[in-house]
């Protein structure tokens, strides 16, 4: 197979749809290639759905640019039709792509993700696929090449202009908003919440906390709960127009605390000015699933990760 690696040379591919001949170019992509992959993954955001951050250019940027990064494209015209990058992350290649939703069905997505595997191959033996709107063709390609599911999360929407449901917080619960002060307590309630849940990473409280803080985060719609003498018992946190975690510890599970921190955080993000809202849901996780859709939101993506069996 032809490898990316050999990048400043050119291919050409004909694909064929009944009479239709679509000749196209494989390009090496880099940084300034930025604004037709942005353009292209906002073509795929409008078919397949998902969060309007990941087709923007810092997003991409991260996935598709930098010294360690191969990406290639497909050009037709010089519009770009299909891109893909494998980037490395943690002893493992790291494969992502994007095939304009006009040219699908082609083949042209096959002949992208097989130029990416070779790539990837070179790397490292682990390899895996991200995608952040996964379709069924792309789920029946990446099984064709012998990749696994181990991961797949479903990213919720809701709209704040549309009136919420009114769940007050329950009696003889404090509420406080995030300080460096009580850290301690959010980090308690999230520990408490998540351990018994699959993939739970065991992050410290300085390795939550740098995960969880960056310049999107709001700690004035962040909430902990806590009982009369000061245990932690749930919390919500939450970054511009994305609600991160929402946790309620086991023993106070089933008496509406989850769904009052979530709503008193989207009410405090609807004052802030923020018109819609989203989450993400692990699959694996119907409870949480069934929570938000009573709450009003729906569901507009899945997200996923591979990994060769």
């Amino acid at each position: 197979m032809i490898l990316i690696s050999t990048c400043l040379r050119r291919y050409d591919c004909v694909i064929r749809e009944e009479e239709l001949t679509v000749k196209v170019e494989w390009v090496s992509l880099s940084g300034e290639n930025i604004t037709d992959i942005a353009d292209l993954a906002q073509r795929c955001m409008r078919r397949d759905g998902g969060l309007q951050a990941t087709a923007s250019r810092a997003f991409l940027e991260r996935r598709y640019a930098g010294s360690t990064v191969k990406a290639v494209g497909a050009f037709r015209g010089g519009h770009l039709l299909a891109c893909g990058a494998v980037r490395p992350l943690t002893g493992s290649s790291v494969v992502v792509g994007l095939v304009d939703p006009a040219y699908r069905g082609r083949g042209l997505g096959s002949k992208l993700f097989d130029r990416l595997l070779d790539v990837a191959k070179e790397r490292s033996e682990r390899l895996q696929v991200e995608t952040e709107s996964l379709t069924q063709e792309a789920h029946e390609l990446f099984r064709s090449r012998g990749f696994e599911r181990v991961f797949a999360e479903d990213v919720y929407r809701c709209d704040l202009t549309d009136p919420l449901p009114q769940v007050p917080l329950l009696r003889d619960v404090e509420v406080e908003e995030w300080k460096e002060s009580n850290q301690g307590a959010f980090y308690d309630a999230y520990r408490a919440s998540f351990e018994d849940r699959p993939g739970f990473p065991g992050w410290s409280q300085a390795q939550w906390v740098e995960w969880l803080v960056d310049e999107t985060f709001l700690p004035q719609c962040s909430l902990v709960a806590k009982t009369g003498n000061g245990m932690p018992i749930g919390f919500v946190t939450c970054a511009q127009e994305f609600l991160v975690q929402v946790g309620t510890v086991p023993e106070w599970r089933q008496r509406g605390l989850g769904r009052g921190l979530a709503i008193a955080a989207l009410e405090r993000m609807r004052v802030s000015g923020s018109t819609e809202v989203f989450l993400d849901i692990n699959v694996n996780n119907p409870a949480s699933a069934a929570l938000f859709q009573g709450l009003g939101f729906s569901v507009i993506a899945r997200r996923a990760r591979y990994e060769q069996r």
